[in-house]
């Protein structure tokens, strides 16, 4: 049975009215993650959590969660107390929350919502055991460890006494326990002996360490050493390779993103003549440029000046000149365009993939999912046909 996400969303015909009055959408293929998402599972054998933090990467958080679940995902992993409140009132997902929480009153909210939070000190357990109290209802937590990266987490060493502390109080229930590991071979060896020997320790003492999870999309793809019981990856879902190593790893994976936007005026600017701020073009010859509204608040990196490659009429043209805030201009030489006419800034295809964007730019591909504006409108389609619509 399909998520009640998708009967409450406008019928086509209604999302395709409304794109029309857009200067600039997003398109998520969700086909594209169904298949992202089988690629995975056959590649290992843990259960996967997708990772759908930052508004799912910019593919927009409930569409997302809600496609996941129909796909029998059972838990996701968020970085936000409020995404974890969301996917808790709008789906029937777990939602593994790695925000701290700071006042009585979210401790309170994330029990009552059924959020299972992500703790490594034992003041954080204890006053979710209190909240649970007060609202006669049990807290689930992951206990993060640090195997060695040093950001968060309870120190290795030390990790087995303390979750022994944090699973004595009243009404905490223990999910599981979880690290991350450093992307580098050798230290993520070291890393996951550390866990394992932390997993092995409270179970000789009689704690059940529950799902034990140490990989994102890296260890994923490259490294079933890491895999155990629950896998977490993120941009791999969404079809995005983190490095070229990647492509070799087996999931065959197909980027669900495209970004269109529409041509606002089109002029004809004389030889000599410079663009945009400092002039950081001058046109070699008379020539038609395009103003497209969309620009560095949007998610195009300032780097892109004058290199950013648009599909326009069919082809691959240029920008030129700086990024503005909110405008990039376009070389529409050689080139049949006028206002109103759609372009592709990122594509599935050809020589603006996220991953050729991300490069032109001198950015990771991770850094410009995240810079997507989330106030652009995310238009999600199936077999070709718009399903839902996400406007902020």
């Amino acid at each position: 049975m399909p998520h009640s996400y998708w009967s409450k969303q406008p019928k086509p015909t209604e999302i395709r009215r409304r794109i029309e009055g857009f200067g600039s959408w997003i398109e998520v293929d969700l086909d594209a993650v169904s298949n992202n998402l089988v690629e995975i599972r056959r590649h290992t054998s843990a259960e996967v959590m997708p990772c759908v933090k930052n508004n799912a990467y910019g593919h927009g958080l409930l569409p997302l969660a809600a496609h996941f679940e129909d796909n029998g995902v059972k838990r996701v992993l968020v970085a936000k107390t409020r995404e974890a409140i969301q996917i808790r009132e709008n789906t029937g997902l777990r939602a593994v929350n790695m925000d701290p929480l700071w006042t009585a009153e979210q401790y309170e909210a994330a029990v009552a919502k059924g959020v299972t939070q992500v703790v490594y000190m034992i003041e954080a357990a204890e006053r979710l055991s209190r909240a649970a109290l007060k609202l006669g209802k049990t807290a689930e937590v992951f206990v993060k460890v640090d195997t060695g990266l040093r950001r968060v987490g309870v120190w290795h060493e030390e990790a087995p006494d303390i979750i022994k502390r944090i699973v004595a109080f009243p009404r905490i229930h223990l999910d599981g326990i979880m690290s991350t590991l450093m992307q580098n071979s050798e230290q993520d060896r070291r890393q996951i002996g550390r866990f394992k020997a932390v997993a092995d320790e409270m179970r000789s003492s009689g704690v059940d360490p529950g799902l034990l999870s140490l990989a994102s999309t890296d260890a994923t793809l490259n490294n079933p050493a890491a895999h155990l019981d629950l896998v977490r990856p993120g941009m791999s879902l969404y079809g995005v390779y983190p490095e070229s190593k990647d492509v070799a790893s087996g999931p065959k994976l197909r980027q669900a993103l495209s970004w269109k936007a529409r041509i606002e005026y089109v002029k004809i600017i004389s030889r000599g003549d410079s663009v945009t701020y400092w002039g950081k073009f001058v046109a070699p010859e008379n020539m038609p440029v395009g103003t497209v509204h969309v620009g560095f608040y949007d998610g195009v990196p300032r780097e892109m000046a004058n290199k950013a490659r648009i599909l326009v009429d069919g082809q691959y043209r240029s920008s030129i000149g700086s990024i503005s805030l909110n405008h990039i201009l376009l070389d529409l030489r050689g080139v049949d365009a006028k206002q109103g006419d759609v372009v592709e800034l990122i594509g599935r295809t050809g020589e603006n993939t996220l991953s050729r964007f991300a490069e032109t730019a001198g950015w990771m591909t991770y850094s410009v999912l995240n810079h997507l504006n989330s106030h652009t409108p995310r238009v999600y389609t199936r077999d070709g046909e718009p399903v839902a619509l996400l406007e902020e």
